[in-house]
């Protein structure tokens, strides 16, 4: 017999388990059946024995205090193979068929005494410390009659049963062990016949398998030798010869496009993908590989758009599909981004594409990034410009139109419109200084007077200036300077600029509660101003760019803060200008630290 395929292994696999799930089922609800029955057929007996008991005692005079009673128990206990215990109310034993009258302890507390108090009869199942095994046991009350010469109406005490639960503990494990064997011995026969009938049905599988990898290897002769049958298996491999006729016919297809195309483009310098009707990539030469960012393998045999995920390239390709030509740009999605521009045109028609059907297409691309970035950044400073001076003025104009329509007269507004409009012309103002500096700055047409300046007593400065803004935001404005006075040779407002704007930036974004250091501190050729806050951090990914112009990490907060986006923009041209340079550490919701190294002045004042 053939090796049994791993889907019916899995199958017989599910199976038996779910026919044992369903025998350990079944043994569970036979053994609670089996169980309770025995255990009620056991407590009739014992109940029938007790009353009889019962009887016998309320013939003696004496009662539970009769003399004969000890030996009378004994007798019984060893005729019936139960043990029988007289239990006063009080819970005192006053013999026992095992120990006679010996002391044993009281069993007032007894679950069955206990239930036999409340319900007239009591019963439990436990384990018996003192005889080491399972019992069970029943308990009646003994209540002499009204007439009777030794007592009153009134429960004088309890006779309890006990019988060992073994029996029908190995009873119980006996029919398990019948279950049990009974259904290993079904399943493993269900099973046996079920592989060799499946077994047999499924043989052509591994035929159809083998072919399978003999095309994988390229050889496309390797039909499974079924063709002759009439049945599923026949039919699915004419299917499969079929199949294997068609890859073979598209394998010498590519082939040969592909050794056409790949030696009339593969030296040219733009890039060229040539792609097949349904958008499968043909060819790509070395250079679009190189713009892309890509391996050829990376990009032949695949969906174009699959790969390069770009809106604006699909675009092109759909309008050229229209009107036989099409171009646009597109910037790579690569780490060193690049922008292309591409044009699409269609492949003219050979005498392989079926007539009615779509041509290939044929992608040329160009890299104009140079050309682009300079572009981008003379419009993208025009936005931003247009843009930061748009909110202030926006809300000038809200605020002024408001009151020339009523508010003017409401004195409970007024003011306060007035003051806004005057925060926000502050902010224009701030704006524009912030703009023509950081012009300046960059033109290197800004007049520097460089000199040795204490950085010190620009720190110091600085304290002074922000320390009532800090205690406002409940904030810890701290000063350490360097105990030498060191020297900075550079311009004294460009100096003080960089501070201020950095300990500026450090109040806005702490919390309340947080604290920002100031320190000064030198080596043998450079001066370093730290500025240390355990604000809200900077993510990594915007490390980068914070100072780039009005890039804002936390777009609202800073406006809401009053900031205009130039700020770290400054800092850093001016550090620049200076001849030293300006570094970030920071992490998210732990703290920024910035540290500005400057040319140090070796000559003391």
């Amino acid at each position: 017999m053939n090796k049994i395929p791993k889907a019916l292994r899995k199958f017989l696999l599910g199976y038996l388990l779910l026919h044992f799930l369903a025998a350990a089922l079944l043994v569970w609800i036979l053994t609670s059946l089996v169980r309770e029955r025995m255990i009620e057929d056991a407590r009739l007996r014992m109940t029938a024995i007790s009353q009889i008991l019962i009887e016998h005692i309320g013939d003696l005079d004496q009662g539970f205090q009769d003399e004969t009673l000890p030996q009378h128990l004994k007798t019984l206990g060893m005729k019936t193979g139960y043990r029988y215990t007289l239990i006063t109310a009080d819970g005192v034993v006053t013999c026992d068929s095992d120990t006679g009258t010996a002391d044993i302890g009281f069993h007032g507390d007894r679950p069955e005494v206990m239930d036999a108090e409340r319900h007239r009869l009591g019963f439990s199942e436990r384990y018996s410390k003192t005889l080491e095994k399972p019992m069970m046991y029943l308990a009646l009350p003994y209540e002499p009659g009204q007439n009777a010469s030794h007592g009153s109406d009134r429960t004088t005490g309890y006779v309890r049963v006990a019988i060992p639960a073994v029996s029908i503990n190995d009873a119980i494990g006996s029919l398990q062990a019948y279950v049990w064997i009974f259904t290993f011995f079904v399943s493993g026969l269900t099973a046996l016949i079920m592989s060799i009938f499946a077994s047999r049905t499924l043989q052509p599988l591994s035929l159809f398998s083998n072919a399978a990898k003999q095309i994988g290897a390229g050889r496309y002769d390797a039909a499974p030798s079924m063709l002759g049958r009439a049945d599923e298996w026949g039919l699915l491999a004419e299917a499969f010869r079929t199949m294997q006729q068609e890859l073979e016919k598209r394998e010498v297809g590519l082939v040969k496009n592909s050794a056409r195309q790949e030696a009339v483009l593969g030296s040219m310098i733009e890039g060229v993908i040539s792609v097949e009707p349904d958008e499968t990539v043909m060819l790509a030469n070395r250079a679009a590989c190189r713009m892309l960012n890509m391996e050829a393998t990376e990009l032949v045999g695949r969906k174009l758009l699959d790969v390069v995920r770009v809106t604006e390239l699909a675009s092109a390709i759909e309008e050229a599909r229209k009107n036989d030509y099409s171009k646009t740009e597109f910037q790579t999605l690569s780490p060193s981004r690049k922008t292309i521009s591409a044009r699409v045109s269609v492949l003219t028609p050979t005498a392989e594409v079926e007539p009615g059907r779509q041509s290939g297409l044929a992608v040329v691309l160009h890299d104009i990034t140079e050309l682009r970035q300079l572009e981008t950044m003379r419009r993208d400073f025009v936005a931003n410009v247009s843009h930061e001076l748009k909110t202030p003025l926006s809300s000038i104009l809200a605020y002024a139109e408001t009151l020339r329509l009523g508010a003017l007269d409401d004195n409970t507004l007024n003011l306060q419109f007035v003051e806004q409009i005057e925060d926000q012309a502050h902010v224009l103002n701030q704006q524009i200084a912030d703009l023509l500096q950081l012009a300046r700055v960059e033109s290197g047409n800004e007049v520097w007077e460089f000199m040795p300046v204490d950085i010190n007593d620009i720190g110091a400065a600085s304290i002074r200036q922000f320390d009532s803004a800090a205690k406002k935001q409940k904030i810890e404005l701290r000063f350490e300077p360097d105990k030498t006075q060191p020297l900075a040779y550079a311009d004294t407002d460009g100096l003080l600029t960089i501070v201020n704007n950095l300990v500026s930036n450090a109040i806005h974004y702490t919390p309340e509660g947080g604290r920002v250091t100031l320190s000064t501190s030198h080596d043998h050729d450079h001066v370093l101003v730290v500025v240390e806050d355990s604000g809200i951090g900077i993510a990594p990914e915007h490390h980068a760019r914070v100072f780039e112009r009005f890039y804002r990490v936390d777009k609202a907060r800073s406006r809401d803060k009053g900031g205009t986006g130039l700020g770290l923009a400054i800092v850093k041209h001016l550090a620049q200008s200076f001849g030293g340079s300006v570094e970030l550490e920071s992490q998210l919701g732990r703290g920024t630290t910035f540290r500005v190294l400057l040319p140090r002045h070796s000559e003391p004042l």
